[in-house]
């Protein structure tokens, strides 16, 4: 009987883990949840501070800019309740989101109101005429 009791405890425990993101897809509706949910005041501090990662990570990745320029992609976050970057989601595979999705793996955005927190970084640069 214990050993069910102490099952049992161990499978309440885990649900948060098993709630968790397990495909982009699934990190990606959550990031819109998530972006979706917060106050005005909270989303111009996330904006701004996806934008101060965005100005460090461009130029830390610039080599793995093809000729092309940069292909579309996105990455989506998971942070904790300190807003620190506890995992990661692609879609696209270039080089470049290769190399911005390994630098942003290091950072710290802002105190998210809960934590896990989803969020994405949509990119996509236009050629300019």
């Amino acid at each position: 009987m214990s050993r069910i009791i102490l099952f049992a405890a161990l499978a309440i425990l885990a649900l948060p883990v098993f709630a968790a993101a397990q495909s982009y897809a699934e990190a990606k509706a959550l990031a819109d949840r998530d972006e979706a949910s917060v106050s005005k005041t909270q989303s111009s501090a996330l904006l701004a501070s996806q934008g101060a990662a965005i100005d460090r990570i461009v130029p830390a990745c610039a080599r793995a800019m093809g000729p092309a320029g940069m292909p579309p992609f996105v990455v989506v976050v998971e942070l904790d309740a300190a807003g620190k970057v506890v995992a990661t989601w692609r879609e696209g595979d270039s080089d470049f989101a290769v190399c911005f999705e390994k630098q942003l793996s290091t950072f710290s955005l802002f105190a998210p109101p809960h934590a896990p927190f989803y969020t994405s970084f949509e990119m996509s640069m236009s050629p300019q005429d």
